[in-house]
């Protein structure tokens, strides 16, 4: 787990201090070790690489990066981990290259020297990575399959720029650059970020996951990289019907093992638990395993009983006999809000709530307990329908295609069993109606938003095809994006067992009606964890997740401060983003307690203005 940043640029000038200057913005991603390569590769243009590390295998200086092979040839700048470096290694078998170190940095670089891009169907983990061959002037670039791992360019006539976050690119590019409007109004009107491979920045962009690009650096100078697809998902190869339920005990097994692959470190490792049926089976898991001995655990907990989950935390505790440190959540609020400039820093992008400024809060108490490894559950819901919504989205799927007993039979579980129905609210439908969307704020939004491209939330043609807009656009990288930013502001590092793409292929293959079923979501998960965690998790009937009580919050002790803002110039309506009177008579409709505005409605505003301010100096406004 490290930060990685790089450039190709024309011109006589060394890179270094280039390089050394996007280094430091990206430090907290690896305070242990440094290093910087630079090369001058012809056509008067230089290639610049360097690495910050964050020690989590072979601990030893003999992990240094820029790693290269003994003969020089090749240079490898890698951030992530790929757990099975094992089984690789023993694949290669005897390789000089293995002799530089005994982590997976040493085998990632011998497995592409030896397979070149083949090397990354192989790879079970996460991955951002530049891979250098200096005898045919190549630079390779490639993200892992699910987007764990962070990788951001910018390119103009002169330079090609890439780093693992947005500010080093900054940093680098020399220019300002314009808000970018599909991000912000996608934000604004949607709640809704990462959804294309635009970031808030014009002209900075996202590598796509399960991607490569090899940049041919002899050719005249390109700024634009060709990706190739190096793996897809299971919906993406057969988008017409999914396959028959696996056996129980294959999906069990798949996810112990997930779970198995991701305790290979040289430093602790802990697991964030918060009560919930996906982190406690990750508890459970480890149980399995045999390896809960000294074990950190560490949950959030909140004396509001409607947010709070420590009852089911000590569940799990009891039921594992493990010791969990807990984070009190209850803090003051306008703390929480004096944190969201710097957060908004680390995130690069506006955020979806305090809850991201409370987890960062949480990773710094890892630090402090000397957690540098930390397992989450991130990821599950997204597969296995565990979102309300996604019942909504089934029973769309089965009234199409004229599925009524199968529809009515989920129905009638969610009579019988007393969930998901009850949860239901017209201000979060907001965000899968994007017609509605566009209505419902007209008079509150700026010229800047007119004939916005929002993205489809709806069902689209199918209950998989959904599923599958939730994994690659919607839901999953935002979630990767600020638990990465997050953790990795205090050196952190998360691990997530439900982005195993062998997981990712066996759910991804599971029929709707088995995820869905007789009232419960994640049906056919839960029926897998029989025995691994106690019932009353395994049949939990609410789901909180990480919830703060921000509407309360933003109608009582943070209304003053929200005032503040919305009555005075905000560069969000000097950049045409607001209608700062519309917005004010929005937000008057949210504190009288307007069921149809909600509080993301009003977040998002004062949080966008935030993050222009907070990077006011790298925006052309």
């Amino acid at each position: 787990m490290c930060g990685i940043a790089g450039l190709i640029r024309k011109g006589p000038d060394n890179p270094t201090a280039a390089i050394s200057s996007m280094l430091s913005v990206i430090r907290h991603r690896g305070p242990d070790d440094t290093g910087i390569y630079v090369d001058n590769i012809g056509n008067a243009a230089w290639l610049g690489l360097g690495h910050n590390r964050l020690s989590i295998i072979d601990l030893s200086a003999r992990g240094h990066q820029p790693m290269k092979s003994p003969d020089g040839r090749y240079v490898l700048v890698y951030n992530g981990e790929v757990y099975n470096y094992l089984e690789i290694a023993r694949e290669l078998g005897h390789d000089d290259v293995l002799e530089i170190s005994s982590g997976d940095a040493a085998v990632v670089l011998a497995a592409l020297i030896k397979w070149g891009p083949q090397a990354f169907s192989r790879f079970n983990g996460m991955w951002a990575l530049a891979f250098y061959d200096r005898a045919r002037g190549t630079l390779l670039l490639s993200r892992d399959r699910m987007g764990i791992k962070p990788l951001y360019l910018y390119g103009d006539e002169q330079q090609l720029v890439f780093a693992s976050e947005i500010k080093a690119v900054l940093s680098a590019c020399g220019r300002r650059l314009t808000v970018n409007r599909k991000a912000a109004a996608r934000y604004l009107l949607q709640s809704v970020s990462d959804a294309q491979p635009e970031t808030f920045f014009e002209g900075v962009v996202q590598f796509p996951p399960a991607s490569f690009a090899v940049i041919d650096l002899k050719e005249s100078f390109k700024n634009n990289p060709a990706y190739q697809t190096f793996w897809r998902h299971p919906y993406e190869e057969t988008p017409c019907g999914a396959g028959d339920a696996p056996p129980i005990e294959e999906l069990r097994e798949t996810f112990i093992d997930a779970v198995r692959l991701r305790l290979r470190s040289d430093v602790p490792v802990g697991v964030l638990l918060s009560g919930g049926v996906d982190s406690s089976s990750i508890l459970g898991a480890l149980g399995r395993l045999g390896v809960l001995e000294n074990l950190h655990v560490l949950s959030v907990v909140s004396n509001d009983v409607e947010s709070s989950e420590e009852p089911f935390i000590d569940l799990m505790a009891k039921y594992s006999g493990c010791q969990v440190d807990k984070f009190n959540a209850d803090q003051d609020p306008v703390t929480l809000l004096d944190e969201l400039p710097e957060t908004c820093w680390y995130n690069d992008e506006p955020l979806g709530g305090l809850a991201s400024v409370a987890h960062r809060n949480l990773m710094r108490i890892a630090r402090d307990k000397g957690m540098t490894v930390l397992i989450t559950g991130q990821g599950s819901d997204e597969q296995l329908g565990g979102y309300n919504k996604f019942l909504y989205f089934y029973l769309q799927d089965c009234f199409r295609h004229w599925r009524w007993p199968e529809a009515a039979g989920m129905l009638w579980g969610c009579v019988k069993e007393g969930t998901i129905i009850s949860e239901f609210t017209w201000r979060e439908a907001k965000r899968y109606l994007p017609g509605l969307a566009k209505r419902s704020g007209s008079r509150h939004w700026g010229a800047a938003l007119n004939g916005s491209d929002l993205v489809d939330t709806s069902l689209g043609k199918s209950y998989r095809e959904r599923e599958w807009r939730d994994i690659r656009y919607f839901s999953i990288p935002v979630l990767l994006h600020y638990e990465d930013r997050m953790s990795m502001s205090w050196s952190r590092e998360m691990r997530v067992p439900f982005m195993d793409y062998r997981l990712v292929e066996l759910l991804g293959n599971i029929p709707p009606s088995s995820k869905l079923q007789a009232g419960w979501t994640k049906a056919i998960f839960r029926k897998a964890m029989e025995g691994i965690i106690p019932k009353e998790i395994q049949y939990r009937k609410d789901k909180k997740g990480f919830n703060l009580p921000i509407e309360k919050w933003i109608r009582g002790p943070l209304q003053k401060r929200f005032s503040g803002v919305f009555d005075n110039s905000m560069l969000a309506e000097d950049q045409g983003f607001i209608n700062r009177r519309g917005m004010q008579a929005m937000y008057k409709e949210f504190l009288e307690g307007s069921s149809f505005v909600s509080y993301k409605d009003i977040f998002n505003v004062y949080c966008f203005e935030t993050w222009l301010k907070r990077f006011e100096a790298f925006l052309d406004l």
